[in-house]
């Protein structure tokens, strides 16, 4: 996956080809193309007065352009949405289904369009000065203009150092920007428009629990079709098998295909409780050609570099690390890997059930007589469990500020910042509130939605995108495929969770699904995410850890204080926390050294 970039002139002069050049050459594309004020990097196609630079796939091209009432074959991706442009303009991206980001540019009216996949699964970055608007699938690309003064947004590193991102439209480098996951960028000499084109329609309050048998065999068809769709010819198609329900999943559903995918998993040499002997058994049942990854602390402090790079943007966690070493395993036998992101998001994880017994108890205790209430309100204030039973159950997550990766809370944000104005306090709130807002659904299904925003969205797809497209790969996800989104966002919160007699089962349709294909002890066992490198940092990694504090705490730009860095130094190897912030730091400062901000 190369990427695309362009610059488009908004009064008629002719962009810069050096700037065009320096773009590809960022890009590793060698498509370049100039039409009036516009210049194009990528796989650019011209039709009938319409250009179009597109990164990604589009799902049933020919269904597509059929539809547009074109009767030939098309030769592309881009292509096709020329066609399809041709005939129902702006309105396309409602009956586009894929994963991209794409350019459209049609030279009479001088108007470019901007526009990102439901998912937000490819980037899409822009800047612009009066006379002049550029954008780019990677944000480096994007600081070799010269009218872009690599400085830092200090205003965002709060917002950075809370949720280890930066949530599109905004980035960390002053006057650059994110188009948002699935909406639309109008750009033309006189005004810039943003519309939303699709938003997840969630499970109205009080929707009733369905029965088993109304949504297991509807889920099984999708996450095979889903498959399907993603299997091109021509492809050599892998798997990341983590040994969790998403990618057994994907596996289960490519086996009925008659297809089974090489598989890779990523653990650590020293890992007291690796999850890779669960994703072999899974392989070996499921006749899967599997291959272990297994890191060693040289191989963790040499892949720091290669995937802070890879990212283009930081981004604060330590399994990019691991991400990329999984990605250069599998570029040597895949062009395409499938990845069971997002399983979580729309079907809940195991935090769901602690949610949902807060969430009754704050429901029971908002029916308690008020004058009760306030009896009790000083007794429960002095816990964080009685506080969680006073906030509002219908704005339950929001109040708690669920969503998203926590790192660094509001008084750690405060001492580590030498200009304790840019802590912002109630940043975490001002992030999530329009994520809560924006589909009214009961309060599991809104704190899912949050998480699948944030954390899915600008997180770990981000980081599983940018890590296989430095290996030469191209990462795709079913379970985010459109019909399998529809059907887990149409569920309940409470349907999420599956209570039998002694146990709790979350995302039981995906367990449901995988009934008979896994035995109940691989099915029903708890599961951990990618190995954590928090103990490497005070253990094997110890030197990796005092040369990248000394790197962050000299060249920080004043940014941050002294004391605090070395506060959260003595405190690895003793909380979790502690060296999730510090890598958050680490990625930070090489991005900002890489990319000479200041």
């Amino acid at each position: 996956m190369s990427g695309i970039g362009g610059i488009f002139h908004l009064r008629g002069r002719k962009p810069s080809k050096p700037a065009i050049q320096t773009m590809a050459t960022l890009h590793q594309a060698e498509d370049q193309l100039f039409n009036g004020g516009v210049g194009l990097v990528g796989n650019c196609v011209y039709n009938n007065d319409v250009l179009v630079v597109l990164d990604g796939w589009i799902d049933d091209l020919d269904d597509l352009v059929r539809r547009a009432g074109h009767t030939t074959g098309v030769d592309s991706a881009s292509h096709a949405v020329a066609i399809a442009y041709r005939k129902w303009g702006i309105g396309l991206f409602d009956r586009l289904d894929g994963e991209f980001s794409v350019a459209i540019w049609e030279p009479e009216p001088r108007r470019l369009i901007l526009a990102r996949d439901r998912m937000g699964t490819r980037p899409l970055f822009w800047t612009r000065t009066d006379n002049a608007f550029a954008f780019a699938t990677s944000l480096p690309a994007l600081l070799e203009l010269p009218w872009v003064d690599r400085v830092i947004a200090r205003e965002n590193l709060s917002e950075y150092l809370s949720f280890g991102t930066v949530h599109a439209p905004r980035t960390l480098v002053q006057d650059v920007y994110q188009v948002e996951p699935s909406h639309w960028l109008r750009i033309d000499a006189d005004e810039l428009t943003s519309r939303r084109w699709w938003r997840p329609h969630y499970a109205a309050v009080g929707t009733r629990n369905p029965r088993p048998s109304e949504v297991v065999p509807a889920l099984q068809e999708a996450v095979q079709r889903a498959v399907a769709r993603r299997m091109r010819p021509g492809l050599r198609p892998a798997l990341y098998l983590s040994g969790g329900l998403g990618s057994t999943a994907i596996a289960a559903a490519a086996r009925t295909m008659g297809r089974n995918l090489p598989s890779f998993t990523v653990t650590l040499s020293d890992d007291p409780h690796p999850e890779s002997p669960f994703a072999g058994r899974i392989a070996k049942l499921l006749h899967l050609d599997h291959r272990e990854t297994v890191v060693e602390t040289r191989d963790v402090a040499k892949a720091f570099d290669k995937s802070a790079m890879a990212m283009g943007q930081p981004l604060g966690a330590a399994s990019a690390i691991l991400l990329q070493l999984l990605a250069d395993a599998a570029g040597t036998r895949a062009d395409v890997v499938f990845s069971g992101d997002g399983s979580e998001e729309l079907f809940g994880g195991r935090m769901l059930d602690g949610l949902s017994r807060s969430i009754s108890a704050a429901n029971v205790y908002s029916q308690v007589p008020s004058g009760i209430r306030r009896l009790l309100h000083s007794t429960l204030d002095k816990s964080e469990r009685g506080q969680r039973m006073q906030s509002d159950p219908s704005a339950w997550g929001l109040e708690q500020e669920l969503g998203g990766t926590n790192l660094f809370g509001v008084h750690e944000r405060r001492a580590l910042f030498a200009d304790k104005s840019l802590a912002r306090d109630d940043i975490r709130t001002t992030v999530l509130a329009p994520f809560y807002t924006d589909n009214p659904t009961d309060p599991i299904n809104a704190i899912l939605h949050a998480w699948l925003r944030s954390r899915l969205m600008e997180g770990a797809l981000v980081r599983t995108g940018r890590t296989t497209a430095a290996s030469g790969l191209d990462a795709r996800y079913p379970l985010l495929d459109r019909e399998v989104v529809s059907l887990a966002t149409a569920l309940p919160g409470k349907a999420k969770i599956a209570r039998g007699p002694a146990s709790l089962h979350t995302r039981w349709p995906l367990r449901s699904i995988l009934t008979g294909v896994l035995p109940p002890p691989l099915l029903n066992r708890p599961k951990r995410s990618l190995p954590l490198l928090h103990g490497w940092l005070s253990g094997a990694g110890r030197l990796f850890t005092e040369e990248r504090l000394v790197e962050v705490s000299e060249a920080s730009h004043q940014m941050f204080e002294r004391r605090a860095l070395m506060s959260l130094r003595r405190r690895v190897g003793q909380e979790p926390g502690a060296a999730r912030r510090l890598w958050a730091l680490f990625f930070l400062q090489r991005w900002i050294d890489a990319n000479r901000m200041r």
